[in-house]
């Protein structure tokens, strides 16, 4: 079951969520964002741009670029009125965005009749960003009411969450021990990274642990960190005796390879040189089975993450 983030998006003068924007593609399957909010970046055009703009270009040839690379996905949908009939926590969170609308409003006539502080800002950003975390966490419900797939939605403040999840919980534990790459990191090799056949097998593997994890009612969060850390050490532990091993055993059939293949320049004898170089890739393959073997499998692909995004 695909596991794919809502990410609020708001256009800021500098693209300040592309890491994050990364992090978010190595832990999930894809990243959605509404369609409608995509207005402003879409429909900008670099000769009418004014120069203190001009940055946007960038943000939308990246956002285009993960468009086309199904890493980033659009959805569109009228609001639906079934939703709050056969879901409470979309009554709560309707209730949650009226208030705060009234909230802003009376604000704004304040704000109109007194000088502006430092705190009505603050204030005034706050409910900005908690009415976006409120809109994501509608289309979450909607999104998951027909799909087989899991959407989570990415908030920015904590004042929109309704109902602590255990699945929600544990996904997140581990989002935050995901590394996010920096501003150099080409998208490329996030991409290459996601593709990779063994990587996308630990990750199947992460996702395989958290389903399990998280249907077992008697296990509470705490005792999730705790499997986790003790996985993940085993998997350390294990996986640098492996990579030793490895190593060795490698050197080793390529000296006999190497060795092999001088004595066929003198002999011609050019059949054993073929048997030598079946048997390095054929102890390629042994040495690869043998890292799924390895204790605490279910978390190598944050190890693996960290060691190539850190």
């Amino acid at each position: 079951m695909g596991k794919n983030i809502i990410y609020p998006y708001i256009t800021f003068t500098q693209f300040v969520d592309e890491p994050n924007l990364k992090r978010l593609a190595l832990f999930f399957d894809n990243i959605y964002i509404a369609e409608e909010r995509f207005g402003i970046i879409s429909g900008i055009n670099s000769s009418t741009l004014k120069q203190e703009y001009q940055s946007l270009l960038y943000e939308k040839s990246v956002w285009d670029y993960l468009r086309e690379q199904g890493i980033v996905k659009t959805y569109s949908f009228p609001y639906s009125e079934n939703i709050l009939s056969e879901s409470n926590e979309a009554k709560i969170l309707e209730e949650q965005m009226l208030e705060l609308m009234k909230n802003m409003n009376t604000n704004k006539t304040k704000s109109s009749t007194t000088k502006n502080t430092d705190l009505d800002k603050i204030e005034r950003m706050n409910s900005f960003y908690t009415s976006h975390d409120i809109c994501v966490r509608f289309d979450a419900l909607r999104l998951r009411k027909d799909n087989l797939s899991e959407y989570y939605p990415l908030l920015r403040t904590n004042s929109s969450i309704i109902q602590k999840e255990k699945k929600s919980e544990v996904i997140q534990f581990l989002l935050n021990d995901i590394p996010e790459p920096d501003f150099n990191t080409p998208w490329e090799q996030i991409i290459d990274f996601r593709t990779d056949e063994n990587v996308k097998n630990k990750y199947l593997a992460l996702m395989n642990w958290v389903n399990k994890v998280a249907s077992t009612t008697t296990t509470s969060l705490s005792d999730v960190k705790e499997e986790y850390e003790y996985l993940y050490s085993e998997y350390i532990k294990h996986f640098k005796l492996h990579k030793m091993k490895y190593n060795n055993t490698l050197l080793e059939v390529v000296v006999n390879a190497s060795t092999a293949i001088l004595l066929a320049l003198q002999t011609g004898d050019f059949v054993s040189t073929f048997k030598n170089l079946f048997q390095l890739n054929s102890t390629h393959a042994n040495l690869l089975s043998e890292e799924g073997k390895l204790p605490g499998k279910e978390v190598a692909y944050i190890y693996h993450t960290k060691g190539k995004f850190s």
